[in-house]
């Protein structure tokens, strides 16, 4: 289907920032502090990209059209993404904290626990709630989806994606070595 086809691609670049996060945390945990900076950058992406954008695109447009369908009406996953993305904008809020408050344990700590967390929900929709989707949406109706998340992507201002998309890149090679 398209419509999940368009979401797992930027599954894709949020997990690129993840193994930022995750080699930030590695060096917090050793006792050096990543660059204010450059966590200001990725907090700024998983942010504007990871919840306003994407996460923002599945609340807006995905699971209204899931809610009209058997798998829907049960809730339960639905219910289970929403509470994730919920407790992913809660431990942004704590990282940003342990950042402010230059403690590299708690630094580690939230971001260890974010980069778990979103791991592992994205693989829960790549690989659990997107094959329920693709049982249950139409091909009309996923037609309609792509459209109506292509929308949200003109929405975004000019140029913002490839920012974020280049802060990231230019984190990998700071933090990781290569693109991941």
């Amino acid at each position: 289907m398209r419509c999940t086809a368009h979401l797992i691609q930027e599954h894709r670049i949020i997990l690129r920032a993840v193994f930022v996060l995750f080699a930030m945390a590695d060096r917090a945990k050793e006792g050096a502090m990543p660059d204010a900076n450059d966590v200001e950058s990725l907090l700024n992406f998983f942010r504007r990209f990871g919840d306003e954008h994407h996460q923002g695109k599945e609340e807006t447009v995905l699971f209204p059209a899931l809610r009209n369908t058997d798998v829907g009406k049960t809730n339960g996953p639905l219910r289970q993404m929403m509470f994730e993305h919920d407790q992913e904008r809660s431990l942004i809020e704590g990282l940003e904290n342990a950042l402010h408050t230059k403690h590299p344990d708690d630094f580690a700590y939230y971001s260890r626990r974010l980069a778990d967390v979103l791991s592992n929900h994205i693989y829960k929709e790549d690989n659990i709630l997107f094959d329920l989707v693709e049982k249950t949406i139409t091909r009309e109706d996923d037609g309609r989806l792509e459209l109506d998340m292509e929308k949200v992507d003109r929405s975004m201002a000019p140029g913002l994606h490839d920012e974020l998309v280049r802060d990231v890149t230019r984190l990998e090679w700071k933090y990781i070595g290569k693109v991941a």
